[in-house]
């Protein structure tokens, strides 16, 4: 496996960083923005000149007025594209080179790195350098520049609670068994809404054993240590949950296949199976990245890659101060850690 690589493209900027550009979403739901009037407010400060795509904020809640306020310029996608630091949250979903982007241009966002390695390499040939969030590093002093680790927490909230909406209502007239792989951001959050639901208490899959008081201190009834498929395979007939939260990934790695398709079968019919780590290849056999849909067996299988996108002020927030601290320190002279 291919090490993950926070930046791809030249070791060194070939021109200083003075504008920084803010591209609309185009994914399909995708509500968030990459900077916020607020973010935008702290780079101008810092005497950073910012260019926002017409409307990029209106989804969040924040109209074109809001930039501008801000010290921002609203313009066209092709302005945006003339920037020294170019960010979003997701992936354009158009060409690349629609933009015209520069030698030396900086793109800041996920990346999707799992499934486009070679259009980030051919950036990189090209003179872009690409920063992929994604590998962001979780250590103490850069704190600052994590973007997944809150996303992960919203998408553990959010996806915990679409889960419940796709169950039988007969289901829902009782306290709900839930199964949650994973103890990382997203595996927390999503035990925390099963507390906070008034959910039945649920069992947590990890790897490391040493999280296990924290568990149960949270509001687990038992926390189990994976040891893949077999586990998962031995724990679902003996706790029949009603909703299995898929979210057991390290970052940076490919996401380890815990529900195979004898796990599948020994879930009951209106069962639930919601995959957050599919981006990275995801935990169940049967997932297809932004789909819904049912087995012939009555089991249904649900992932988004957006789930923070529910909440799309909050989780710009939050996205926006990790973009622009990542900004600041590239303007000054830093560098992401490879």
């Amino acid at each position: 496996m291919t090490a993950p690589v926070l930046l791809a493209g030249p070791e060194r900027p070939a021109r200083a960083i003075r504008a920084v550009g803010v591209l609309r979403e185009t994914a399909p739901n995708e509500k968030r923005v990459a900077l916020t009037p607020d973010a935008v407010r702290r780079l101008v400060g810092q005497g950073l000149s910012v260019t926002v795509e017409t409307n990029a904020g209106a989804a969040a809640g924040f109209p074109d007025r809001a930039y501008l306020a801000a010290g921002a310029r609203v313009g066209a996608a092709a302005e945006v594209g003339r920037a020294d630091i170019v960010a979003w949250v997701k992936t354009p979903g158009y060409d690349l080179a629609s933009l015209r982007l520069r030698p030396g241009t900086t793109l800041i966002g996920f990346q999707d790195p799992h499934h486009r390695p070679a259009e980030i390499a051919a950036l990189g040939r090209a003179g872009i350098r690409t920063v992929t969030l994604e590998f962001a590093s979780r250590a103490p002093d850069a704190a600052a520049f994590d973007a997944l680790t809150p996303m992960s927490r919203l998408a553990g909230t959010v996806a915990y609670a679409e889960a419940r909406t796709l169950l039988p209502p007969a289901t829902l007239r009782r306290p709900l068994r839930a199964l949650i792989l994973g103890h990382g951001a997203a595996g927390r959050a999503a035990l925390r809404a099963v507390v906070d639901t008034g959910d039945a208490p649920p069992i947590v899959v990890g790897v490391r054993g040493d999280t296990a008081v924290e568990a149960l201190e949270a509001g687990a009834i038992s926390f189990v240590t994976s040891g893949g498929p077999a586990t998962i395979g031995a724990l679902i007939p003996q706790f029949r949950p009603d909703i299995v939260l898929c979210a057991a990934v390290h970052r940076g790695e490919r996401a380890p296949l815990l529900v195979d398709r004898a796990a599948l079968d020994l879930l009951t019919p209106g069962s639930v199976v919601a995959d957050l780590a599919a981006k990275a290849g995801g935990n169940c056999v049967a997932t297809r990245r932004d789909s819904t849909y049912t087995l012939p067996n009555g089991v249904t299988v649900t992932h988004r890659s957006n789930y923070p996108a529910a909440r799309p002020a909050e989780a710009s927030r939050a996205y926006a101060a990790a973009v622009a601290a990542m900004i600041l320190h590239l303007a000054a002279g830093g560098e992401p850690q490879r």
